[in-house]
């Protein structure tokens, strides 16, 4: 099971851009090797335990992470698949790892 995950984080992880197209200058997000240097450099919360943690409290399957950065803060979007078929966004602080607000939640 964890090699699954690993191995789908790792997809959804290398297929993110330097910055989404409508992403404004306030709001970029990471590659995967510019992302792990930030994780490095600023020490920051590893991705995978905080995806794991939000599956648990959400009751969803983890699909995918990237870092951003969203105004001064780095802030992980996570992507979560509920057992309906929906997909779940939990943006969470990955300085201090606390949830900052979460997309298509209910």
């Amino acid at each position: 099971m964890f090699f699954l995950f690993a191995m789908l984080a790792a997809v959804y992880f290398n297929s993110v851009t330097a910055a989404r197209p409508e992403a404004s200058a306030e709001h970029v997000c990471f590659s995967a090797a510019e992302s792990r240097e930030k994780i490095h450099a600023h020490g920051l919360f590893e991705p995978f335990q905080l995806m794991r943690a939000a599956a648990i409290r959400m009751r969803a399957e983890p699909v995918g992470v990237k870092l951003c950065r969203s105004q001064d803060d780095l802030i992980y979007e996570l992507s979560l698949l509920r057992h309906d078929g929906h997909i779940i966004h939990v943006f969470v602080n990955a300085k201090s790892g606390q949830s900052v607000g979460a997309k298509n939640e209910r």
